[in-house]
């Protein structure tokens, strides 16, 4: 893709001034956003304009019947960036200080400066063709509550890098049959690559299959996924940490410990909720030391408490007492509670004393 659009600016430059002039402007005062489709529709002289881009594309472009979705949104891409450059092109004639500290910054730095969806839309295309794209950035962009080019992506799913974790943000964010539609088309292929997956996505996942199918759809999912581990245990109760008692309990032998304490703590905690307006922020920030600690790391091998270990427990009980001092809690969700907080007090005083034979 960045060989192709580099390709189209080389020859378009090579061309005679006024022939490719004419053909800039014919791109750059489209009166809609130019795509291949919008592009076959204009008549009359513009045909020869459109016999010139599509000549300058098809330089290196790959075999489009083997895959021709993926050609298409190979064209769109580069015609939506090619015509947002060649608008810059023809408002300015050089490229100021601006410009130029503009490409030495981060994406996340770039992300930051958007304010608009337009703006955030823009950078997409431009770190899709220069080849920066990167779960994280995509990420940022996608799920920013700004970003409302939701279609346009879709349309063009194919064409972007990550295509699947990609795929699980359009449909967390989307709602109603399109949503639905792209959840069926890409379901298989999500469990198919469950580990080739970004954590972000496989989170993501666990909440539309909960939100679509409901439990049954989420323990569906576990039992397909190939070589199933006490990580997926993890990310599976972050995710849908609010919904925790209801989701299937692992064998205490899949996981280390402390994994299993976070597990039950979820538990425990996914109980208050409807009683107790404190309780979901409670097992939220149970989640976050969870992320922050590293436990989906965690391994049987290792040998006695790890500082991230500890640190985990110290914070977990915290939040065990708090609920269980919280006078909204139930009677029954209050005993769960006592209950694992025996066996957390257990582990802690082994993790207390690990760590001190550790330092002596």
């Amino acid at each position: 893709m960045r060989r192709s659009f580099t390709t189209v600016v080389a020859l378009l430059a090579k061309r005679s001034k006024q022939d490719s002039q004419n053909t800039l402007k014919f791109l750059a005062h489209a009166n809609r956003s130019t795509t291949i489709s919008s592009l076959f529709e204009k008549p009359g002289t513009d045909a020869v304009h459109v016999q010139k881009v599509v000549d300058l594309l098809n330089n290196e472009l790959p075999d489009g019947e083997s895959n021709r979705r993926r050609v298409d949104a190979h064209y769109d891409i580069l015609m939506s960036r090619l015509k947002q450059v060649v608008e810059k092109s023809i408002a300015q004639t050089g490229v100021d200080d601006v410009t130029l500290k503009s490409q030495q910054l981060s994406a996340q730095e770039m992300i930051k400066k958007c304010t608009t969806s337009d703006q955030l839309y823009a950078l997409l295309l431009e770190l899709q063709v220069s080849g920066k794209l990167t779960t994280s950035a995509l990420a940022k962009i996608i799920m920013n509550r700004q970003f409302t080019h939701l279609s346009q992506v879709q349309e063009n799913l194919p064409g972007f890098s990550h295509e699947l974790e990609l795929a699980a943000m359009l449909v967390y964010r989307g709602r109603g049959h399109e949503a639905s539609l792209l959840y069926k088309n890409y379901t298989e292929r999500w469990t198919s690559r469950w580990h080739k997956l970004a954590p972000m996505a496989q989170k993501l996942i666990w909440k539309c299959d909960h939100r679509i199918l409901g439990v049954p759809g989420v323990v569906d999912r576990s039992v397909e996924i190939s070589g199933w581990t006490a990580s997926d245990w993890v990310g599976l109760y972050q995710a849908l940490y609010s919904a925790a008692y209801q989701l299937p309990r692992p064998h205490s032998t899949q996981l280390t410990k402390v994994q299993h304490l976070f597990v039950e703590s979820l538990r425990a905690l996914s109980m208050c909720i409807s009683n107790s307006g404190e309780a979901k922020k409670r097992s939220l920030e149970a989640v976050r030391a969870s992320v922050e600690n590293r436990l989906s790391y965690d391994t049987p091998e290792e040998t006695g408490a790890t500082v991230y270990q500890y640190r985990f427990l110290r914070r977990l009980d915290d939040l065990l007492q708090l609920s269980a001092r919280d006078a909204d809690v139930p009677e029954e969700a209050r005993l769960v509670l006592a209950k694992v907080l025996d066996s957390l007090h257990r582990e802690e005083e082994v993790a207390r004393s690990q760590m001190v034979i550790k330092f002596i």
